[in-house]
Parts: C-alpha cells; structure tokens; sequence
C-alpha cells in the first residue's frame, strides 16, 4: 500500500505445492507463513487416493514440489508415489521442471516399511 503496488505486483512469483485435500493440518502452517500456494486434488471417493494425471493437472512453471500421503488420516490409503514418480520424471525432462516429491508418511511411515509386496516409495 506504501508505494501503491498491487500485491500481485509485489509478490511476482507465488509458488505452489500440490496436495491431496487428505492433508494433515501442519501443511496449513507451512501454507501461511511461508507463503505457498497449496493447490490441491482431491481424491477419488472409491480409494482415497490421487492419482498421477490429477496431479499433473494441476503442475505449473510455479510448482515447488508434489506431496504423497502414504497412509492419509482417514483410511490409512496410500497415495500412488511410484506412479507420481514415473509422471514427474517425464514432465520435468520435457518442461524443463524440478519439481520434486514430498513423501509424507506421519501414518503410514511406521508401518511400510513392514509390508511385503510394497512399491518402493522413498
């Protein structure tokens, strides 16, 4: 307001994080203080998980990273990292990204490593 800016002008570059609306609540901190944008997907209603093509919908030039949930709070549902993966590899190459993968597992990271016939996930 000082120098009669709009905040859009300010800012110029809001970068964003796309998540499942699975999240846990400590994401919303990270959201408002250090200012990113969450863009999120929702989940199919039959398996509580996202999928890749979701996902890669909502990646832009502004997409700092991808968040997982491996064992979200609800149904304890693993989201499909290793397909994720596959999808960001080939975007990054192609578009010329970084963005990464955030694995969160405060549910399900106690127990995967436990399960046999697992997708690698880390």
């Amino acid at each position: 307001a000082r120098n009669k800016l709009l905040e859009s002008q300010v800012r110029a570059v809001y970068p964003n994080l796309v998540i499942s609306t699975c999240y846990q609540a400590a994401w919303e901190k990270l959201f408002r203080y250090m200012d990113v944008e969450p863009k999120f997907v929702k989940p199919s209603s039959k398996t509580f998980a996202i999928t890749a093509e979701e996902v890669k919908a909502q990646i832009d030039d502004k997409t700092i990273g991808v968040v997982c949930i491996l064992g979200n709070h609800y149904g304890g549902q693993y989201d499909p990292v290793w397909e994720v993966d596959e999808m960001l590899q080939k975007l990054n190459k192609e578009k010329g990204y970084q963005v990464g993968i955030h694995v969160d597992a405060a549910s399900g990271g106690f127990i995967a490593p436990f399960q046999p016939n697992l997708p690698a996930w880390d």
